[in-house]
């Protein structure tokens, strides 16, 4: 019967004598065919839909639709923290599993336009979108990687490079490679799976995970941010990233072992170094300073110095040492640890993250098994809805936000973190909690509450300089969990009075709450100065340093605006720099974070602070001393003393007189290990600093 049907099809498709020999050879076995014709319906497209999920919650769809001739329809659509990117894509496969062609329309996570064509004949390759332009001849296979968010591609470069070899060129550039990691069987409504893993290098700092089923077709991919996998099998998502877990935990602790130098029992003794007096904000010169285990023993003039018998000595040579810096709003992630210790960033305040994923960081980075910086937790909180930001813990009751702040108490957090959709009654009950618990509170002011009732409420910090803007720029009724807290504020920046009296009330109230402002310029300027296919003026030597396809992510832009309103958010930018400079002159306590890669961008963000008016020395003690006053932490850390921990950095430079040079790390102590800068960054691809 297949034989028979396989030539009927035959004949259907390609007529003449094909078909005349199909209806002989059917009479021949089963006598006379009837003078009715036959109709075969063509074969049906097959769809499949996936899910995104961001921290376990249903964040978007990701359906796509393979025709007959195997082209593929890409259909991407994610609301997540009032925001997300949107893709249609049609795709076409070349016979070595490469992409032939891609067209995409849609728009980014921050509503940037997306049309991005690429194709590919014979040996020419070529690329434009609003990001990038190109041509490029190629022999043999090699893969394009789309700017926009297409998931699906990530599958589709899986099954390429298995059957390739196992790597290949990365078009625009680059190169990826994949090895099998592990596998497993998922189960989901009754049916198993089994699953194979692999890991892509190639793509971003760390490998990414990917996941296939049995018949080499890609399952999915998951992480603890988020997660693409087929509708249906979610359950799926958190036995698969503790296998990825297992994977990251061994590379981590591999990197620890080769890379983390610990000094002898008797100490270590950094000689003829210029230390920074962070508190007085002037080099010490020629000076010593002893650590013995995670403790600095001494610290005074080399003539003098008193050495332990059988202690290291590094001797600087007039090189720089400073207290490590402090990154007051990070969010962990794979490659951060390493980021962060490679920058000389020893201390990370994380303001929104999975708790599990957190507190599994803080355990091996204090243990030893992965390289990572000192880990201060915020305990993130959110409402519900479809506008808010996913989160494991979340509260719409006075009840649930007992139970919150309980949560991260039980596990010893040092604050909670409030977030956009909270209700504004539930702000003070948080706060009161929060504090007979002894937590600091800080966060976002939430949608129909306002800057200056927050702080009254209880905030102890506010995240965002965008926040103290929106005190001024929007009511009660202002939807501010969506990108119109960005926007209104490029909108209306510009003209607005720094002078004027509710200012001044404003910044006398965040003064006389001892209100601590972390402001993260560095997130602004891209949203309000970022242009499509250019990277920010100021951003040129770090983006060169990082891998080819991370440095892409640089290009997307900002928010969707024109050339004229560009205009009008530049302006209002530098406003934004004003009032950093405001609140300084005014005596408000400010911090430096980045809410931006880690490490790498802090940097950056102090730059900024310099370019608000602020003067090197004063926003390197603002990132370290004050950092640590801010968390009640100064007493152990936070300066060069006797005493204190022995977190510091050894720079090359003057960053008092150039605030750049704070970017030529050349070594970095966490609790009394040192570790080198450039062999650290070269574990995540990312070149030495400049020195």
């Amino acid at each position: 019967m297949r034989k028979l049907l396989s030539l009927i099809v035959l004949a259907l498709a390609c007529g003449g004598e094909t078909g005349d020999l199909a209806t002989e050879h059917a009479a021949s076995h089963h006598g006379p065919v009837a003078s009715a014709s036959v109709t075969v319906a063509p074969p049906a497209p097959v769809v499949e839909k996936r899910v995104v999920v961001s921290l376990s919650r249903p964040s978007g769809t990701d359906v796509v639709t393979t025709a007959p001739d195997g082209t593929l329809t890409l259909a991407l659509d994610v609301l997540e923290n009032g925001r997300g990117p949107h893709t249609d894509a049609t795709i076409k496969v070349a016979a070595d599993g490469t992409i032939a062609s891609f067209a995409a329309t849609g728009h980014h996570e921050m509503g940037t336009p997306v049309d991005e064509r690429f194709s590919r004949e014979g040996g020419a390759a070529t690329w434009k979108s609003h990001e990038e332009n190109g041509h490029k001849d190629v022999t043999g296979p090699a893969f394009f990687v789309p700017v926009c968010d297409a998931p699906d591609t990530l599958g589709l470069l899986a099954r390429a490079l298995l059957r390739n070899g196992g790597s290949m060129p990365l078009l625009p550039s680059g190169e990826a490679k994949i090895e099998k990691t592990i596998a497993t069987e998922v189960t989901a409504h009754g049916e198993t799976r089994k699953l194979e893993g692999y890991a892509i290098t190639g793509l971003d700092l760390t490998p990414t995970h990917v996941w296939m089923n049995p018949d080499g077709s890609w399952f999915g991919y998951v992480s603890a941010w988020w997660s693409v996998v087929p509708e249906g099998w979610e359950s799926a998502i958190d036995p698969l990233i503790a296998k990825q877990n297992e994977i990251d935990r061994a590379r981590d602790k591999r990197v620890a072992e080769k890379y983390a130098h610990k000094a002898p029992a008797a100490g270590l003794a950094f000689t003829h170094a210029r230390v920074l007096d962070v508190e007085r904000g002037k080099w010490l010169p020629d000076q010593t300073v002893v650590v013995v285990g995670a403790t600095i023993q001494s610290v005074g003039p080399a003539a003098r110095a008193k050495i332990p018998v059988g202690a290291e000595v590094i001797d600087l040579a007039g090189k720089a040492l400073l207290p490590g810096l402090w990154d007051m709003h990070s969010h962990l992630d794979t490659d951060s640890g390493v980021l962060d210790i490679a920058s000389g960033v020893t201390t990370a305040r994380d303001v929104g993250n999975d708790p599990d994923k957190l507190d599994d960081w803080k355990k091996r980075f204090d243990g030893g098994d992965a390289v990572g910086p000192h880990v201060l937790r915020m305990g993130f909180i959110e409402g519900r809805g479809p506008k808010a930001a996913s989160s494991k813990i979340t509260a719409e009751t006075p009840d649930e936000a007992k139970a919150a702040v309980a949560f991260y108490a039980a596990r010893h957090y040092d604050g909670i973190k409030i977030y956009n959709s909270v209700k504004p009654e539930l702000v003070p009950l948080l706060a009161k909690d929060a504090h007979a618990r002894g937590m600091l509170v800080t966060g976002h002011i939430p949608v129909h509450m306002l800057a200056n009732e927050a702080v009254k409420a209880g905030y102890d910090g506010i995240e965002h300089v965008n926040m103290l803007f929106l005190n001024f720029f929007a009511d009660h009724d202002t939807d501010t969990r969506t990108p119109l807290r960005f926007s209104i504020v490029g909108d209306k920046a510009a003209t607005f009075d720094l002078k004027s009296k509710p200012v001044a009330d404003f910044v006398a109230l965040l003064k006389s709450h001892h209100t601590v402002v972390d402001p993260t310029l560095d997130a602004f300027e891209d949203l309000l100065t970022g242009e499509q296919g250019k990277v920010i003026p100021g951003l040129e030597w770090l983006v060169a340093r990082l891998p080819v396809q991370t440095q892409r992510q640089f290009l997307l832009g900002g928010l969707p605006i024109d050339a004229e309103k560009l205009r009008t958010y530049r302006a209002s930018y530098e406003k934004l720099l004003a009032m950093v400079k405001l609140l300084h002159d005014q005596h408000v306590t400010e911090v430096v974070g980045t809410d931006e890669l880690a490490g790498l961008m802090l940097d950056h963000e102090l730059a900024l602070f310099v370019r608000a008016g602020i003067s090197p020395a004063d926003a390197l003690r603002m990132d370290t001393l004050d950092a640590a006053r801010a968390m009640k932490l100064d007493q152990k850390t936070g300066s060069i003393a006797p005493g204190k921990a022995a977190d510091l950095f050894v720079c090359d430079g003057d960053p008092l007189a150039r605030i750049g040079d704070v970017a030529n790390v050349v070594s970095t102590m966490r609790g009394g290990v040192l570790y080198a800068s450039s062999p650290l960054f070269a574990t995540v691809g990312v070149a030495a600093p400049r020195q």
